[in-house]
């Protein structure tokens, strides 16, 4: 298995997004299909399609057309192309009783030799081509990372939310909680009252009866005697 940050053009932040939707190694990125990698934020059709490519050449073990270009021996190749070009007008302003070399057939006098410098630009801009396709696939790398942080934030902050709220939440049920218990409580204790009082209404008024007999039955007692004490 080749790890998928080998892949050009993977970078951290790509290579994470794409691990956490199963995507290990090249071999697993070429397994997939173009809808299951749309669905790895930063994957477009156009960077999947790319993607394919670069993973099909480093399988196979070819080197990508990008890195074949010999951008530092074009320039070299420069001077010594140019070079045998400006001497070549000078025999035209010597004196013209020199005797002229025979024409070549085909050839014109004084035709300047051909130019390589179209071979010269070929490689060039091979190289303009793979130094834009590096810039973009790092360019995109960046861009696909800060979504993938952007995206990790603002789940982060989504959830940190849903704590909060259920946190409010739950301490607002307890609240609810709580009042309806100091109502229960309140309600119970006047019961209780009423109950108290209702029983101490009662015991004065057996108390008071009471008194009033043992008051009643003493009058009696009294009345008696002196009835006695008359009768003798």
């Amino acid at each position: 298995m080749t790890p998928i940050l080998k892949l050009p053009g993977v970078g951290p932040a790509l290579a994470k997004a794409l691990q956490d939707h199963g995507v290990t190694s090249v071999e697993d990125l070429m397994a997939r299909s173009d809808a299951d990698l749309a669905a790895v934020p930063g994957m477009g059709t156009n960077r999947i399609a790319r993607l394919k490519e670069a993973a099909k050449l480093l399988t196979s073990g070819k080197k990508a057309p990008v890195q074949a270009a010999p951008s530092r021996r074009t320039t070299a190749v420069r001077p010594a192309v140019k070079a045998p070009v400006k001497p070549a007008a000078k025999p035209a302003a010597k004196s013209a009783s020199s005797p002229r070399k025979p024409r070549r057939p085909g050839v014109p006098t004084g035709a300047a030799k051909p130019d390589a410098s179209p071979l010269v630009k070929q490689p060039a801009k091979v190289a303009v081509e793979t130094a834009a396709a590096t810039v973009s696939a790092t360019t995109e790398s960046v861009l696909d990372g800060a979504v993938v942080a952007a995206q990790a934030a603002q789940l982060a902050a989504e959830e940190k939310a849903a704590k909060a709220e259920a946190k409010a939440d739950k301490a607002a049920r307890k609240a609810e909680a709580l009042i309806a218990e100091f109502a229960a409580a309140k309600e119970k204790a006047k019961t209780k009252a009423k109950k108290e009082k209702s029983k101490d209404k009662k015991d004065i008024a057996k108390e008071k009866a009471k008194e009033k007999k043992i008051l009643s039955d003493k009058s009696g007692s009294k009345k008696k005697k002196k009835k006695d004490k008359k009768a003798k």
